[in-house]
């Protein structure tokens, strides 16, 4: 069923840039709009139960993540020398795409980099599913579902690291400060004991 209104109004999204509103309130937009059985799929995107979905969005979206975490548990046992055949799940179709992502992202030094890549290729993945159909359901699930990535990578703002640095930093400040005060104490003592001595 095409829903023209809803998908019409929903506005442009980047995965780095905070999200308009919040996956809860586009639930809540799409409450009054979407039939029941829409409505159950959009939760299965929602609450990550894609393999839930009885959609061809869910099917399809859940087949490329089962192959993209494939891909990475072979890239991980290939870096530990060991077998990754019991982390394996099947899962119908196969993208050169995803391999591609996880060559790339494998090749990055820091887990944020390698983060970014892969949910740069979700993100890719998803807006094709979109143009599926433009005016249905596959745009409003698609749209969901980058909506939680965003979301996602708006909690790791700059800033936001930047506060935890400035967190650690006066941690260690403290730290030091009370080891400094103990010192000082234990030499007070030291010194209060010699001269009681003598």
């Amino acid at each position: 069923m095409p829903y023209y209104y809803l998908t019409a109004s929903l506005p442009g999204i980047e995965m780095e840039a905070p999200p308009p509103f919040s996956a809860e309130e586009f639930r809540a937009m799409c409450v009054s709009v979407l039939e029941e059985k829409d409505l159950s799929e959009l939760d299965c995107v929602l609450e990550d139960r894609i393999a839930d979905g009885r959609s061809v969005f869910c099917r399809e979206y859940a087949a490329a993540e089962t192959q993209l975490r494939n891909a990475l548990a072979r890239a991980r046992a290939g870096h530990r020398k060991i077998e990754a055949s019991s982390w394996l799940r099947d899962h119908p179709g196969f993208s050169v795409a995803v391999e591609k992502a996880v060559t790339d992202a494998w090749a990055k030094t820091g887990p944020l980099e390698r983060e970014r890549v892969l949910d740069r290729h979700r993100w890719q993945v998803l807006e094709d599913l979109a143009l599926r159909d433009s005016f249905g359901l596959p745009a409003v699930l698609s749209f969901a579902a980058r909506l939680k990535l965003a979301g996602r990578w708006a909690e790791m703002t700059e800033e936001k690291g930047q506060s935890r640095l400035a967190e650690l930093l006066t941690g260690l400040t403290a730290n030091e400060t009370l080891q400094k005060m103990g010192a000082a104490e234990d030499l007070t003592k030291k010194q209060t004991g010699g001269e009681h001595h003598e």
